[in-house]
């Protein structure tokens, strides 16, 4: 395998992570998506107002300033720090595709561009070393 798949292959694997968050909590809900535009841009009146927002269907979400910290209960490597703006972004990309007709064979939707800050350890080092972190659940706080 060359370095450039291998590495390509990492960035798809942490992209699909969030591809999992968006179908598996959030599934196909344009309210559910709307709900989290809304806690991403209004934290303070959100139902979670310091940030944590604890586990849903196997992953959890917690922000901290202008960071979000995406992770899963099943596989510890499987970590995304990504900033308040790129997961707005993404969730707006998803709301365009869930409106679309996603469904026709003839009118494939656009993908979804993806960007993160970090994945696996380094997400969660990264946002453990952010001043008001919430407990990562896998520290056992």
């Amino acid at each position: 395998m060359k370095i450039c798949d291998l590495l390509l292959s990492k960035v798809v694997a942490y992209a699909r992570k969030i591809a999992a968050w968006l179908s598996d909590d959030l599934q196909y809900s344009i309210n559910s998506v709307n709900i989290w535009i809304n806690n991403i841009t209004d934290l303070e009146n959100s139902r979670a107002p310091n940030g944590n927002f604890g586990i849903g269907n196997a992953h959890w979400v917690l922000i901290t300033g202008d960071y979000v910290f995406l992770g899963t209960e099943y596989v510890e490597e499987q970590q995304v720090l990504m900033t308040r703006e790129q997961l707005l972004y993404v969730l707006e990309q998803y709301k365009a595709f869930l409106e679309g007709n996603y469904k026709d064979p003839n009118n494939p939707p656009d993908p979804i561009d993806v960007e993160f800050i970090a994945e696996g350890q380094d997400a969660i080092n990264k946002y453990e070393g952010l001043e008001g972190a919430h407990c990562i659940p896998y520290d056992f706080c």
